[in-house]
């Protein structure tokens, strides 16, 4: 039976065990001996890939658009130019010229003025060069203030610029020299310029402001300075105003709709593993999260907020200014959508303004916001709505129309009737309001005065029902 022959080969192993379990035993712990070894050293020479790692909480990478990139020179942008010609002033914002001279400047070659080593204090009130002729310079000015890393690359210096040199370089200023151009690097906080040399075809530019004055477009300007309270002597900023009242364009335009695809899109993007997310939704809010991010879409306002709580310390810091951290993961992750230009930098956040047509979008819902913790995105704020900046889905001539923003002078009277404290006031500028209207995804772009004080942002001028002073 073959049971009985089981039973006989199961005799003849446990017969064989028996007489030679101690080899089995040496054969046994030599292997065990020999994986030991091998574990050892696996865990000496084991190298973990920090890069991969890095990966498991990081942002993925989308294809995005070659036209829907962006470098440094698109998003340093000028906000404002004041030709200075004599005791007259004369300037532009809201106008396309803004995007000429910005060409002008991003195609110049500039250089320090080998016998000015280091920055001189500043004081506009009595400026001037004994080399500048005719009292005529141009002015540019930027809406933030850039440390060295940054107008290193937008002005095209070739040298290594030194610790003496300025920071928080905000304005550009130029005029022709005794025999180049000449002009400074202008800090206002602190107060200091920095003499400079450039390639730029000044005289052009001049005439172009010229013909400019002549059609109209450059209009006459006045400034408004704020001093310190406590040293008249001190001045803290310079402002400018056109003197009289300016006609601006009004603009509609239609938004892309943003469904669920597009919140599809962002959590993709954001997450590493969009399987793993959850969700969860009210009557204005949809919050997606995972074990250490959270992103929350505000319904209404059509812009989420993106949040990454992990605290990760892999030494992978980096010196890298957020600004062209933000540049490359917008340029790589889902894109910018329309105009974007620089309108604050810190040490660790960069913060950007939708533009058009020269002009910012000064609504808090419309700007955007990225904060690094060394190389880790940290937050992430910014609107979904995207423009049709061609309107070639809505075309419609009444879509433009003309409306009358108040003259310089109504602004140092409002500033004077309102009570502002002078020591608040951060900035002041036209900029657009940008209200949705009854039909779905068109939005109005209105021109209007702007004031930036502190503690509550950016906020209209001339508001009927705003509080009464501060």
């Amino acid at each position: 039976m073959n049971w009985l022959k089981w039973i006989t080969h199961a005799r003849k192993i446990i017969t064989y065990f028996r007489e030679n379990h101690e080899l089995i035993k040496s054969v046994g712990l030599t292997v065990l001996i020999i994986l030991s070894l091998v574990l050892t050293w696996s865990l000496w020479t084991f190298k973990p890939s920090y890069p991969g790692l890095q990966d498991a909480r990081t942002l993925k990478k989308q294809e995005v658009d070659a036209e829907d990139q962006m470098e440094l020179s698109d998003v340093v942008y000028p906000t404002q130019i004041i030709y200075h010609k004599g005791d007259r002033l004369y300037g532009i914002e809201a106008n396309d010229m803004l995007s000429k001279f910005h060409e002008q400047i991003k195609n110049a070659k500039f250089s320090f003025d080998p016998g000015v080593r280091a920055a001189t204090p500043f004081d506009p009130r009595n400026f001037s060069s004994k080399d500048m002729k005719n009292n005529e310079y141009i002015e540019i000015i930027y809406p933030f203030g850039m440390p060295q890393e940054i107008y290193k690359e937008v002005f095209s210096f070739d040298a290594e610029i030194s610790a003496s040199k300025p920071q928080n370089v905000d304005r550009l200023f130029l005029y022709q020299g005794s025999e180049n151009v000449e002009g400074y690097l202008v800090s206002y906080n602190p107060r200091k310029k920095q003499k400079i040399n450039s390639t730029i075809s000044l005289s052009s530019m001049v005439k172009d402001i010229n013909g400019a004055i002549k059609d109209r477009k450059f209009v006459p300007y006045m400034y408004y300075d704020i001093e310190d309270p406590d040293d008249k002597q001190d001045l803290k900023h310079r402002f400018y105003f056109p003197k009289q009242p300016q006609e601006l364009t009004r603009y509609t335009y239609i938004s892309n709709a943003v469904t669920d695809d597009t919140y599809e899109k962002y959590k993709k993007v954001l997450f590493k593993d969009p399987l793993a997310v959850k969700s969860a939704s009210d009557s204005n809010e949809t919050t997606f999260t995972d074990s250490t991010s959270a992103l929350v879409i505000n319904q209404l306002e059509n812009r989420f907020t993106y949040t990454n709580f992990a605290d990760y310390n892999l030494n992978n810091a980096t010196n890298s200014s957020p600004l062209f951290q933000s540049i490359d993961y917008i340029n790589t992750h889902a894109g910018w959508g329309n105009p974007y230009i620089l309108s604050n930098l810190s040490q660790n956040s960069a913060g950007f303004w939708l533009f058009v047509n020269n002009l910012p979008v000064l609504d808090k819902e419309m700007q955007m916001n990225l904060e690094w913790d060394d190389t880790e995105l940290k937050t992430y704020e910014r609107s979904m709505i995207q423009l049709d900046l061609e309107n070639n889905s809505y075309p419609d001539d009444a879509l433009q129309e003309k409306v009358t923003i108040e003259s310089g002078e109504k602004v140092k009277q409002e500033l004077i009737d309102k009570e502002y404290n002078d020591n608040y006031i951060q900035d002041i500028r036209i900029g657009f309001t940008m209200e949705r209207q009854a039909q779905p995804h068109i939005y109005k772009l209105e021109p209007r005065w702007f004031i930036n004080y502190v503690n509550k942002g950016w906020l209209p001028l001339f508001k009927d029902d705003r509080e009464e002073g501060y």
